[in-house]
C-alpha cells in the first residue's frame, strides 16, 4: 500500500504541516484539487504552486484532480503549468473527450476516475501511463459501497493498473460540509486506520486521506499499517494488569493464516506470555473488542492472547486484560499489536 496526504488552496495554510506529518509516517502520495467551484481564480495560480511545493518538498508525489474547469482556475496551457510547478499526475474527471485526455496524457500521467469509468471506456488507454483513482464523497450518504470499489479494483488490475481511494480524515475535516471525505460511505464514521485496513482488504493499492488534516495519532497507526504491515489497536488495561503483560503485548505479532470467526489469535503469544505474571482469575464477560489471555488452567494455550470480534461469554480458562478502542478487522495473517493505557482513576 501507498499512503497519501490531500492538500487544498482553501485549506493552504495546512498544507506544509499535514504533508510533513504525512512524509514522516511513511507517505509517498500528495492529492490536490484544481477544479473546486469556490477557489478564487485571480489567486489559484500562486496557491497552487505553494501546495504542490509543500508537497514535494516532503518528497511526496503529487496527483491533481482537473476537470474543464480547471482552465477558469489556472489560465492558459494549464497541463504545461501543473507540469512546471511539479505535478507528478493528473486525474481526470467528467467532461474531457477521450481526444482531450489523450492529449493531457502526452504531458502528464493520468489517472481516471475509478467510480465512473467503464469497462468499455478504457481500452483506448491500454498504452497510456494510467492509474484509477475512486471519487471521494463529502455529503453523508452520498457514498460507494465497498462492493463497487472491489470492482473497480479488479477492472484497475486487469489492465495492469494501480488502483487508489480515499479515507475521511479525524481532524480537520474539508468544509462547507465537515462530513469527511471517504471513498465508502460505511467508512465515514471508522477511524483513518480502520478505513485503510477495509480498502486494502478490498484490493486498494493506494490509500489517500481525503480531508486536509489527521491527528498525530492516525498518522502514526497509518505509517506502522503502510511501513511495516502492523495494525496497531489502542485501549485501555483492565485494572491490575501487570506492566509486563502490557509491555509484551505492544510487540508486533500477527494473526493466524487460519483465522477465527470470533477472534484475531495472535499467532505468537503462548511463547511470548507463558511465562508472565498472568492474571490469577478468568471468567469476565467479553464484550466486542476485549482484550483476552488463557491462563495455566487452559493448558498448552496458556499465554494465547486473542481480540474479541463479537460479544462471547466468560471462560473461567481466560482473563480480559483490557479492551481495544475500536475493532479492526485485520487480514490473515495481517501483523498486529495491542498498546493499552493505563486506566484514568475516578
Amino acid at each position: 500500500m501507498r499512503l497519501g496526504a490531500s492538500g487544498y488552496l482553501a485549506h493552504a495554510d495546512l498544507a506544509s504541516a499535514s504533508f510533513a506529518a504525512a512524509a514522516d509516517a511513511g507517505a509517498t502520495l500528495a492529492f490536490t484539487s484544481l477544479q473546486i467551484p469556490e477557489d478564487d481564480p485571480s489567486s489559484a495560480r500562486s496557491v497552487a504552486a505553494a501546495v504542490v511545493g509543500a508537497a514535494t518538498s516532503s518528497g511526496l508525489a503529487v496527483v491533481a484532480d482537473v476537470s474543464p474547469d480547471t482552465a477558469r482556475l489556472l489560465g492558459d496551457s494549464p497541463w504545461e503549468l501543473l507540469r512546471s510547478i511539479g505535478v507528478a499526475r493528473v486525474r481526470i474527471d467528467s467532461g474531457f473527450s477521450e481526444s482531450a485526455i489523450l492529449a493531457i496524457a502526452r504531458v502528464l500521467p493520468i489517472a481516471l476516475n475509478a467510480s465512473t469509468v467503464r469497462a468499455a471506456d478504457l481500452s483506448p488507454f491500454a498504452d497510456v501511463d494510467v492509474e484509477l483513482v475512486h471519487n471521494f464523497y463529502p455529503r453523508e450518504w452520498t457514498g460507494s459501497a465497498l462492493s463497487s470499489v472491489v470492482s473497480s479494483v479488479e477492472l484497475a488490475h486487469s489492465f495492469g493498473w494501480r488502483a487508489g481511494a480515499f479515507i475521511a480524515g479525524d481532524s480537520v475535516r474539508r468544509g462547507p460540509l465537515g462530513e469527511g471525505l471517504p471513498t465508502v460511505e460505511a467508512h465515514r464514521g471508522l477511524s483513518p486506520l480502520a478505513q485503510a485496513v477495509a480498502l486494502v482488504e478490498a484490493g486498494v493499492d493506494d490509500v489517500y486521506v481525503g480531508d486536509p488534516a489527521l491527528t498525530e495519532r492516525s498518522w502514526s497507526r497509518l505509517g506502522s499499517f503502510a511501513r511495516e504491515g502492523v495494525v496497531v489497536l489502542d485501549g485501555v488495561e483492565a485494572p491490575g494488569v501487570d506492566a509486563a503483560v502490557s509491555a509484551a503485548l505492544a510487540v508486533p505479532d500477527r494473526d493466524r493464516v487460519d483465522p477465527a470467526e470470533a477472534l484475531i489469535r495472535l499467532e505468537g503469544s503462548r511463547t511470548r506470555f507463558a511465562g508472565l505474571p498472568l492474571p490469577l482469575v478468568g471468567g469476565q464477560p467479553r464484550p466486542t473488542g476485549s482484550v483476552t489471555v488463557q491462563l495455566a488452567t487452559a493448558g498448552r494455550y496458556c499465554g494465547e492472547v486473542a481480540v474479541v470480534l463479537r460479544d462471547l461469554p466468560g471462560d473461567e480458562r481466560v482473563a480480559v486484560v483490557g479492551w481495544v478502542d475500536e475493532v479492526v478487522a485485520v487480514r490473515r495473517g495481517a501483523g498486529v499489536a495491542v498498546r493499552l493505557r493505563r486506566p484514568t482513576s475516578g
